[in-house]
């Protein structure tokens, strides 16, 4: 399926907003809602701004204001699926265009996702049926990787025994470039191979 350079630029933004919310705003606790989210970087300018005044303020504010808004437009997407709280909605908000958000997530893919970002353990029948699916659609490759990548685990459980974070990650990315279900520029598959180069080291 061919992406347009404006499309991969949008999933692009999406993307470095869920980053936000994964490592910034998660890890403090701070409520996904909008002006949760506002206050959250305007006092986050504000302490940036106090302690030396050679900063470049204006431009300052600019990054700040597109970092908050593009973690408010995910907010607002999210909630478009249901509640924003919820970790696999985040994903699936960031990983779709707007045309193509009312389309359910394959049920492969949305069940073994929400077992991995809860419960940090892989269903292994749905495993196979996802790696031996004929077709995977752009959506579902972009959370499989996004579920595979915020994982704060080396290690996950598997019918019992350990599977490694970077051999599922490493599976999951060999499905998706061998069947060329995302372009190789997807920003989604470029973060989640620099993910697994991260664990590799």
């Amino acid at each position: 399926m061919s992406v347009s350079q404006e499309e991969l630029m949008y999933i692009q933004s999406q993307l470095e907003g869920l980053e936000s919310i994964f490592l910034e705003l998660m890890p403090l606790g701070v409520e996904l809602k909008r002006q949760q989210v506002q206050d959250y970087y305007d006092k986050r300018f504000d302490q940036a701004t106090k302690p030396t005044a050679a900063v470049a303020e204006s431009e300052l504010r600019r990054q700040f204001n597109t970092k908050a808004n593009q973690v408010r437009n995910l907010v607002d997407s999210a909630e478009s699926l249901g509640d924003a709280g919820n970790k696999l909605n985040l994903i699936r908000a960031a990983a779709t265009l707007p045309e193509n958000r009312s389309k359910p997530l394959q049920g492969s893919v949305s069940q073994f996702c929400r077992k991995l970002l809860y419960e940090s353990s892989v269903d292994s029948q749905l495993l196979s049926d996802i790696m031996t699916a004929t077709e995977l659609g752009t959506t579902e490759s972009r959370v499989l990787l996004g579920s595979a990548s915020y994982i704060i685990a080396e290690s996950l459980d598997c019918a019992g025994e350990q599977m490694l974070l970077k051999d599922l990650l490493a599976q999951i990315i060999s499905r998706i470039t061998t069947t060329a279900a995302l372009s190789r520029n997807d920003p989604f598959l470029v973060e989640a191979q620099c993910a697994l180069e991260a664990l590799k080291e």
